[in-house]
């Protein structure tokens, strides 16, 4: 149990956590090259601009964690669960997280192009401005409320008839 360390620009390779939480710390900046995740936990806390690139996630869960412009491209996840999270401009581009569920999670110009999200769970979660393809979000579940804000992905423009005078 990590709580309320300041581990802001650290360097982790090649580390395994195994059954871990970290409960209101600050991960800002950090850096993890080879590193696996399994059975972690993640609570209030900041990973701001974490470059966790080929970063192996199985059975973590993070809730109300605050990691706009982090980096996640090519991370492997199996049973994720983002609850509350604010991961504004992050980039999960070319990751595979199939069944991940992110809910409540801001994803404003969030970057997921070429990752693998079938059964991936977006519902209640602020889709405005995400970056993907069509293809991208192939298999995914979201509310009808955020349909509107996945319009412009599949090249369609929305606009009201102008009312009648």
């Amino acid at each position: 149990m990590f709580r309320r360390v300041n581990l802001t620009g650290s360097v982790w390779e090649r580390v395994r956590l195994l059954d871990v939480r970290f409960e209101d710390c600050d991960l800002s900046g950090a850096r993890w090259t080879d590193v696996s995740l399994d059975r972690v936990e993640v609570t209030g806390s900041r990973l701001l601009g974490l470059q966790a690139a080929g970063v192996r996630l199985r059975h973590v869960r993070l809730t109300r964690v605050h990691a706009p412009l982090s980096v996640w491209q090519r991370a492997d996840a199996a049973h994720l669960h983002l609850n509350g999270c604010d991961l504004s401009e992050a980039s999960f581009m070319e990751a595979n997280l199939p069944g991940a569920v992110l809910r409540d999670c801001r994803l404003h110009r969030t970057d997921l192009r070429g990752a693998q999200l079938d059964g991936a769970d977006l519902r209640g979660s602020a889709l405005g401005g995400l970056r993907a393809g069509a293809a991208d979000l192939q298999g995914v579940t979201v509310e009808a409320a955020q349909v509107l804000d996945l319009a412009h992905l599949l090249g369609v423009q929305i606009e009201e008839l102008p009312g009648e005078a």
